[in-house]
């Protein structure tokens, strides 16, 4: 109870800090929507579980919902109209931090289930062990917190091993129901879930082949007429499958459209020209996934049977649209690491974003339960459990690294809850004098990492990259810059009353909102942008890597972009004159229109190279720049 006591008041405590993440706008936004109006349009490729958990408080809480007639509402966009109930009708930061709250909850019964899992397989100090392993997690803490679905996903793989085990333990149909419940939660949480799947099919496997052990460790002692061969563990998935489908239909209402007024089902010609007619995107995402550019389908497995399910109606068309869209995403996404950038991504992103944004001691400790699984100082208690632990943290661990979506190591955390559990067997060194000194030192210097960090827990870098302070030079994203920032922003600019803020931001609030800014030409639409002249210019890390905008990186400035800059330059301080050709005219007026753009990208990609005079929390750089090296910076 100390322990779970002791996540709450860290996780509270730190996340009334931090202004909205990037995620976050899409996430309570999406989730307000389906219970408000039950459209399930917005951000679709997110099952509503977790949405709708975290929006529910706001039922209680007064606040203004937009119209249903905007352009972000029609065409399913969902950050403007987020931005807009957020921050234009309400006070967004009031409501997310009870949205926020919802998670936290989720955060302690996904550090209780690590417990039980660490409990059943090794005995309760090796429970103890685990469980203090995950409420100290820098990683756990700094998304256990937000309104995001990957401690949730998280939480809903760990109950359904674990409620899968005790149904291979002892048939009930209560234990039955809470193991469909929870793969049916998981299936309404993130589109990752299938990848328990094999796990379980291995547990049930084991469990047709070896009978259960009673409690004087007797095979089939508690269930004398059971023999080897039983079939009944591939039934017990059977009835899992057939709750996950009902699962999905219930959160969806039993509804097949995603609209509470259908035009037709998904795959159909008339629903996709409704679609386009009203102007929605989300015919066009659905052509896009599995249609090529002349309308012909997609060759591959994966889009044939999402066509078919659709044809068949064998799920929600929202569900189906959203992994659809999971498969379309799969297909190239810009992720940088250690300066480098890709859209294929890199086999070793995942391994180094586990070996910098993991506490030393954590590493240590999950090694030394290894060790001792290895040279058998520890019993394993249920050896299902073990297997189908084992078996999902190398399927997840696998499916990760040839994944193209390297974006952040929080993609890693439904596998968490197994690392502690592998470093809860360190307890069987317990017994040993020395290993009571380490574990004991282990913990202290996990207790002084966590200590460290608070309440930045989204930037953790441990030391052997040099702490969070340089962690800027290997990962960007949500391992360190996903927008939180602006609170402590604005509170700089209380402090430095004088000095006007040009910003260049990476996340999805509105920055006005937080603090009295001006934003970089280009950088944040809809937000007053800023002369480039002398002032204080602050800058998200993600931002100044270039990830996301081309036009930042070294590479982009190549001779010819520099030529191009030349005439853009060139021909904005041209005045027009009656005798010039319409081209000409034209020509100058798109070079007035983007060269304050490029401007913006010429600067940025110096400042990159420059050290910052200052840092506001982990994610924001601060320079101080006159007028004069403001026009040598910009200059080609």
């Amino acid at each position: 109870m100390l322990l779970l006591t002791l996540a709450a008041v860290l996780a509270v405590s730190s996340l009334v800090g931090d202004s909205i993440t990037f995620d976050e706008t899409s996430h309570l936004t999406a989730g307000m929507s389906y219970l408000k109006t039950a459209d399930y349009r917005f951000a679709p490729d997110h099952p509503p579980l977790a949405k709708m958990w975290c929006a529910l408080p706001l039922l209680l809480v007064r606040h203004n919902w937009p119209l249903a007639d905007s352009e972000a509402w029609v065409d399913a966009k969902v950050f403007p109209f987020g931005r807009h109930w957020l921050f234009d009708l309400n006070d967004g930061q009031r409501l997310l931090v009870a949205g926020r709250c919802m998670m936290v909850i989720l955060l302690l019964a996904t550090c209780l289930a690590t417990y039980a899992l660490a409990r059943r397989l090794f005995g309760p100090r090796a429970g103890l062990l685990a469980l203090t392993l995950a409420v100290l997690s820098p990683s756990m803490l700094a998304h256990g917190r937000l309104v995001t679905t990957d401690i949730p996903i998280t939480l809903c793989m760990s109950l359904t091993l674990l409620t899968f085990a005790g149904v291979l333990e002892r048939r009930t149909w209560l234990r039955l129901l809470a193991a469909g419940l929870a793969l049916a939660a998981a299936a309404v949480t993130k589109m990752s879930w299938p990848l328990v799947v094999p796990a379980l099919a291995a547990m049930a496997l084991a469990g047709t082949i070896a009978p259960p052990r009673s409690s004087n460790g007797k095979a089939g002692a508690t269930e004398p007429r059971r023999r080897r061969g039983d079939a009944t563990p591939i039934l017990a998935l059977l009835f899992l499958a057939a709750a996950t489908w009902m699962g999905i239909w219930t959160c969806f209402r039993w509804r097949i459209h995603i609209f509470p007024s259908p035009v037709a089902a998904l795959n159909t010609p008339e629903y996709r020209a409704s679609l386009d007619r009203t102007g929605v995107k989300l015919g066009r995402e659905w052509r896009f996934a599995l249609y090529e550019l002349d309308g012909t389908p997609r060759a591959g497995l994966v889009p044939a049977v999402l066509r078919w399910a659709a044809d068949v109606q064998l799920l929600p068309d929202a569900y189906l649209l959203g992994l659809a869209q999971t498969y379309g995403s799969t297909r190239g996404r810009r992720g940088y690491l250690m300066g480098e950038h890709s859209v294929t991504g890199w086999r070793s992103y995942f391994p180094i974003a586990y070996a910098i944004k993991t506490p030393i001691a954590t590493m240590g400790l999950v090694a030394a339960g290894l060790l001792a699984l290895v040279l058998r100082r520890t019993p394993v208690r249920d050896g299902k459990l073990a297997l189908g632990l084992a078996a999902f943290a190398a399927i997840y661990v696998t499916h990760v690294i040839f994944s193209s979506l390297n974006i952040g190591e929080r993609h890693l955390l439904p596998i968490y809850p197994a690392l502690f559990v592998c470093g809860g067997a360190a307890a069987a060194w317990l017994s040993h004098r020395l290993g009571r000194w380490l574990i004991a030192a282990a913990l202290i210097w996990l207790a002084g990492a966590n200590a460290s960090i608070y309440p930045h827990y989204l930037a953790y870098f441990n030391e052997l990259v040099g702490g969070p302070r340089n962690g800027h030079k290997y990962l960007v994203d949500s391992n360190i810059d996903w927008g939180q920032d602006l609170l402590r922003l604005a509170d700089y600019a209380r402090e430095h009353p004088h000095e006007p803020i040009k910003l260049a931001y990476f996340g999805s609030a509105r920055p006005t909102y937080y603090v009295d800014c001006k934003v970089l030409p280009g950088q944040f639409p809809g937000e007053p942008e800023a002369e480039l002249t002398g002032g204080t210019y602050v800058a998200s890390i993600t931002t100044l890597s270039g990830v996301y905008d081309i036009g930042i990186r070294d590479e982009f400035w190549t001779e010819q972009a520099r030529a191009a800059y030349v005439q853009f330059a060139q021909l904005t301080q041209t005045t027009e004159s009656d005798d010039e050709s319409p081209e000409f005219r034209e020509l100058r007026r798109e070079a007035a229109a983007e060269f304050p753009l490029w401007q913006a990208r010429l600067l940025l990609n110096r400042l990159s190279r420059r050290t910052p005079d200052d840092r506001i929390g982990y994610s924001l750089f601060v320079y101080r720049l006159t007028d004069a090296e403001v026009e040598e910076l910009i200059r080609p």
